[in-house]
């Protein structure tokens, strides 16, 4: 022990110091635990695992043994959670399609009318977007990346108010589902959470429609299909949740965890966000 503390082995020739030791048997580690997560994001999700991995040796052993670099302007955990999200990234399975549309926050809205549609491949980090919580609710974005591939989507097609939103997200994707017997008029309270791969024709989904102002209605699945797309963009927001093509949508990525009240569309938000604080710092 006093050898390699003095940096010399039984036979006198100079170790490695300590903390370099430590660093690179925490970096080897490290990349052993993500290659061994890569082959689960084909069939399930490995997010989560991977980014705890990387925030556990990023904050005990520092950036360079995570094998990130810390993002310009950025320091400690918040520095941490930024580069771990960016190399966790391709584990994502919880995604949108590239023709997906946002509506742009503006603080001078008069009406919902008067709101910007924004395709994904043009928000930027940073940038204001509008959810629905309790009322319509500006979020602010917390990454939009753009994955190319081979990714497994459903194409939901929904009528709401005589109107017609169309939405493709990945399978593993999370979405608000209208509880079946709740009152026709969408109360948050009534939304549980499913995956896309889990929706049928006839269930019911939250839509933002000119006609209803006041709040989202509901709206009815009448076409569900599958199909494969090249291009997938991850986009989180601050809330865990987004208008996309006008429907309520998660922005969580972490696929079927069971750690949330799935029954529970408020709840888990509420979990996510308590999980991922330090996203949001970053």
């Amino acid at each position: 022990w006093l050898s390699v503390v003095q940096g010399r082995n039984s036979r006198g020739r100079r170790r490695l110091p300590v903390p370099v030791m430590v660093s690179s048997i925490l970096r080897g580690f490290a990349a052993l635990m993500l290659l061994s997560l890569v082959p689960e994001s084909v069939a399930g999700p490995g997010y989560p695992a991977c980014y705890a991995t990387c925030m556990g040796v990023c904050v005990t052993a520092g950036f360079a043994a995570a094998g990130i670099c810390p993002p310009a302007g950025l320091s400690g955990a918040a520095a941490c959670a930024s580069g771990c999200a960016s190399l966790c990234a391709p584990l994502i399975i919880s995604c949108f399609s590239e023709d997906t549309s946002v509506l742009v926050w503006n603080s001078n809205m008069s009406n919902m009318q008067s709101m910007e549609a924004l395709p994904l491949s043009s928000v930027q980090v940073g940038q204001k977007l509008w959810s629905f919580q309790g009322g319509y609710l500006p979020v602010k974005v917390i990454e939009n990346r753009r994955l190319e591939g081979n990714f497994s989507f459903v194409e939901l097609d929904v009528m709401s108010q005589n109107r017609k939103f169309s939405l493709a997200v990945t399978e593993e994707h999370n979405m608000p589902r209208i509880r079946k017997g709740a009152a026709k008029k969408v109360e948050e309270q009534h939304l549980e959470v499913v995956l896309a791969k889990e929706l049928r024709v006839g269930d019911m989904l939250a839509a933002s429609t000119a006609s209803d102002e006041s709040g989202v209605a509901s709206g009815v699945i009448f076409a569900v299909r599958r199909v494969d797309k090249s291009v997938k963009h991850v986009l989180t927001t601050d809330s865990g949740s987004i208008l996309a093509n006008n429907i309520l949508s998660s922005t969580i990525c972490d696929g079927r965890e069971e750690v949330y009240d799935r029954s529970s569309w408020l709840k888990t938000l509420v979990q996510w966000k308590g999980m991922h604080q330090k996203r949001f710092s970053a």
